[in-house]
């Protein structure tokens, strides 16, 4: 079977190779490790913060009787103090554009899909809390990032996943990074111990396992115990290898007869574009692309192997304190700056209560005559609750007068242990740099401003832990952003999570043309909107039914880490502040009266916000303006269009009068003409029907039978030089005279 996967013997004697190295590099802190972490947990019920030979004298093991070995552990509470202060916190990555056609709306909706990451993980109270605690408590905690289908849905999708390591010894990492982060990982490995019949459950081909010997550390397992026969050992190995390419600057003609530089690696390049590169002795320079390679081995067999999306070891560190010294790695938490005063404040209350122990309780000193037949009463009156005590005040003999009797001080405890209790308690807050203030004692403190500053003392002397992980933040923000584009490697839609925990979709299209761009639903004619490139993205984002479509393949993104306080936290304080300033100025209420009740925590502060919400910041705004936007284009076009339709219809009302008009005058002009050129007599017959049209208000009156005032037959005419249609010269009906 060990032929089944070319190179099996190869990467099995390379892993065995280096597990022994990392094991060997690192077996001081393993060991130490573990003592800190069994420092850590103990209590009444074990004795793992006394020293072994201390305990056994003490405990009567070499003969003796017992003493008191108390277990007061106090380094709980430190630590607690520095775990608890980050699960508050809100641990999150930033991404940032940084060019090439990157922009700030594609980092956010990229920034989104990892907070979904986190959220599907459940990474918050996961991952990071148990890598946390191995920071602060062994000096490393890890945690894995992996990818696997979608759960739920019938599809080929991936997805990322961050994962929790247990136990940060199960991980052996490459010795020779150089980094703090260690991002120059060049190889990682996983232990796990899976029972042999879940084993079988996940690989039955590989059944015949459980008999055959485990060739990587055989004998012991990872935490240095002796192996267990039901227990199937498996190997998770991550290895970096580097793909060798060419860069070119490729000379790419242009329309106008330049020629433009064009970036491309010979391995997405035909081979006739290379041959022309290399005739044009274009520049070039070998270059390097990472990737990571993943072999699951279990025994002495690789079970699977394949590439990976990663170009970075997709194991995550969080380091404590970290140092190497004479070519011996060891990490350390605050644990171990505890034990010894830790020691010395068991050490010191044990032997406390022992002084005490031994002495006698308090005595009564008496005189015999006066107890005399109240002996019972009196032997037992340190242990009963007896109201009143007899004694005999007269001797009866002599009548001599007897004293009271008289009880002696209580036994007191060394003051010397007292003493070296508060000492230990004192070095164990200057080792920490956690004072009583900051436990939670009361202090001298009054104003917060003060409380806070107090406060910052012990993050001062503990922020290397948070330095640390945001450190590891940004290298697992990098691992994702880089594999991003290879598993959203067709459109999909995906859920983008906000900082206040809102939650939107968005699409990812490694085939849109920018980087990011509003994808705008059907029109009412059901045909696809085309968003408009003069309109801001915030605006088209407000339409109804707009989704914003992003390419992670196009541009630059750099990731930062966020290790501050939570959003809860800085809301509260966000509501504090401005509680402070409309108390200074309540007259801007209505000005900031929607943030005051948007940074509130309480029933209905929401709905309030909303409506005291200025109606320029409502979301539906952007949307109505477009809107009236658009209806006062057609509206001024209709109206153009109308004014120009009106102006050619009074034109041409004005045409046509005209006409009518000039005929008229011309039949007036020609009619003017043959009256003046008739014969006087002859014309009334015409002057009483101008009359009569005169009275009938210019409309002809219709005579029955025409007034013939004159000889029959066609009127005469007398000789004139002005023809039909000339000039306007009439007669004067009375006197026959023409006038111009």
């Amino acid at each position: 079977m060990s032929d089944t996967v070319p190179g099996t013997d190869s990467v099995i004697s390379e892993v065995k190779q280096r597990y022994e190295a990392a094991q060997s590099f690192e077996a001081d802190w393993r060991r130490r490790a573990l003592d800190d972490l069994r420092f850590f947990h103990a209590d009444a019920y074990n004795h793992d913060q006394w020293d072994s030979a201390v305990y056994q004298a003490r405990s009567g093991t070499f003969g003796g009787s017992p003493r008191p070995c108390l277990t007061i552990n106090k380094v709980q509470q430190h630590v607690f103090q520095i775990e608890n202060d980050a699960r508050q916190s809100q641990m999150g990555i930033k991404v940032n554009a940084t060019g090439f056609g990157a922009t700030e709306k594609a980092a956010d909706v990229l920034e989104g899909i990892v907070r979904h990451i986190e959220y599907q993980s459940n990474a918050q109270q996961n991952a990071y809390n148990c890598a946390i605690q191995g920071q602060v408590r062994q000096g490393m905690g890890w945690v894995h990032v992996v990818t696997d289908y979608v759960k739920g849905q019938d599809s080929f999708d991936q997805d990322f996943f961050i994962k929790s390591v247990p136990d940060p010894r199960a991980v052996y990492s490459d010795p020779n990074t150089q980094e703090p982060d260690h991002s120059d990982m060049q190889w990682a490995m996983i232990v796990e111990e899976m029972p042999r019949h879940e084993f079988e459950r996940l690989y039955p081909d590989h059944k015949d396992l459980s008999g055959s010997p485990l060739s990587i550390a055989a004998d012991t397992d990872y935490r240095g115990q002796e192996a267990d026969k039901e227990v199937v050992r498996i190997f998770r190995y991550y290895r970096r290898n580097e793909e060798k390419d060419t860069l070119w600057a490729v000379p790419v003609p242009q329309g106008d007869g330049s020629v433009s530089v064009q970036p491309m690696r010979q391995s997405a390049m035909p081979e006739e574009m290379v041959t022309y590169c290399r005739d044009m002795k274009a520049q070039s320079r070998p270059i390097t692309r990472p990737h990571v390679e993943f072999y699951l081995i279990a025994g002495d067999r690789v079970v699977s192997h394949g590439p990976t999306v990663f170009r970075h070891i997709p194991l995550v560190p969080f380091v404590g304190v970290e140092s190497v010294v004479d070519g011996k790695l060891d990490r350390c938490g605050l644990v171990r700056a505890l034990i010894d005063p830790q020691r010395m404040f068991n050490y010191s209350a044990s032997a406390f209560v022992e002084s005490i122990a031994v002495q006698t309780k308090s005595p009564w000193l008496v005189d015999e005559r006066s107890i005399e037949g109240y002996e019972n009463q009196w032997a037992s009156a340190n242990t009963s609750n007896a109201a009143w005590l007899p004694y005999r005040s007269i001797d009866p003999d002599t009548s001599e007068t007897l004293q009271p009797p008289q009880r002696l001080d209580p036994p007191t405890g060394s003051t010397g242990h007292m003493q070296a209790m508060q000492n230990a308690d004192l070095q164990m807050q200057m080792v920490t740099g956690q004072y009583q203030a900051e436990m939670g004692a009361p202090g001298n403190e009054r104003s917060g401003r003060a409380i806070n500053e107090r406060q910052r003392q012990s993050d001062t002397a503990n922020y290397h832990y948070t330095d640390n992980q945001g450190m590891a933040l940004r290298l697992l923000g990098r691992i994702l952003i880089d594999a991003i584009p290879l598993v959203y490697d067709t459109a999909r839609a995906v859920q983008v999570l906000g900082e206040s925990g809102d939650q939107s979709s968005a699409i990812v299209d490694p085939q849109a043309t920018q980087a990011a761009q509003v994808v705008l639903p059907p029109g009412p004619d059901g045909q696809p909107q085309q968003p408009q490139p003069q309109m801001p993205i915030e605006q088209q984002m407000a339409i109804a039914g707009a989704i914003l479509a992003i390419n992670p393949t196009i541009g630059r993104y750099d990731v930062e880490a966020d290790v501050g306080p939570a959003f809860a936290t800085r809301r509260q304080d966000t509501f504090n502040s401005l509680m402070q300033v409309l108390q200074a100025n309540p007259a801007i209420m209505g000005q900031i009266g929607d943030l005051f009740f948007k940074a509130a925590d309480f029933p209905l502060a929401d709905e309030i916000a909303d409506r005291l919400k200025p109606a320029s910041d409502d979301p539906r705004l952007g949307q109505a303006q477009q809107t009236i936007q658009q209806l006062q284009a057609q509206l001024q076009q209709v109206s153009q269009q109308l004014k120009d339709k009106t102006a050619e219809q009074q034109h041409t009302v004005v045409k046509d009068a005209m006409a009518a008009d000039t005929n008229q005058y011309k039949a007036e002009t020609d009619r003017m003409a043959a009256i003046g050129s008739t014969d006087p007599e002859a014309l009334r017959v015409l002057v009483h029907q101008l009359v009569a049209e005169a009275m009938q208000g210019g409309q002809s009156a219709p005579v029955s039978t025409p007034v013939q005032d004159g000889p029959p037959g066609p009127l005469p005419r007398l000789p004139s030089s002005n023809p039909p249609g000339g000039e306007i010269h009439a007669a004067n009906p009375v006197t026959g005279a023409v006038e111009a």
